[in-house]
């Protein structure tokens, strides 16, 4: 009856991180949406000091002012950067040089390719965790005709061996 209680009590723990990441993440999205907003705001005042030297007809364009509104901008986007490594790295994902983000355990880009080295660690499992309760089923027709790995339709390469689909 113990072994019971305790999965019960990891099952409840394990559901309030992934609330409470989901709620970081969230928070963190809406904090580089705002951001988004500053440089926008900082893009429009360099128009503006442009467009008035333009009317004015001035001969040069006040580069100091300028300058000083790009620094700001440079400043924020490195913040969304961290952020935005943050939100990865709560939702276990990590970035292919393509672009795309994928699983932070994917071995291979399914979109281009690419194969990331990963290191193996072989784990002992505990007394009473049988291989299936960790299994993750994924509801796809497709699957990797070298490996057997379960595919998406948008997956131009397999995810686990890397070979092309």
């Amino acid at each position: 009856m113990s072994h019971f209680f305790n999965k019960m009590k990891q099952g409840v723990t394990d559901v309030s991180k992934k609330a409470q990441n989901t709620v970081e993440a969230a928070t963190l999205k809406i904090q580089i949406t705002s951001k988004e907003k500053e440089i926008d705001k900082n893009y429009s005042a360099i128009g503006r000091i442009i467009h008035q030297s333009v009317a004015r007809k001035e001969s040069t364009i006040p580069i100091a002012d300028i300058q000083k509104f790009q620094k700001i901008i440079l400043n924020l986007e490195q913040e969304m950067e961290l952020m935005q490594r943050k939100i990865q790295q709560i939702q276990s994902q990590k970035e292919c040089g393509c672009g795309k983000m994928l699983p932070a355990d994917a071995t291979y880009c399914p979109f281009c390719g690419q194969q990331f080295h990963v290191v193996k660690v072989r784990t002992v499992p505990t007394s009473g965790q049988g291989s299936s309760s960790n299994t993750q089923h994924v509801n796809s027709s497709r699957h990797c005709t070298q490996c057997g790995s379960s595919v998406m339709s948008t997956d131009h390469f397999c995810k686990t061996c890397g070979h092309q689909l």
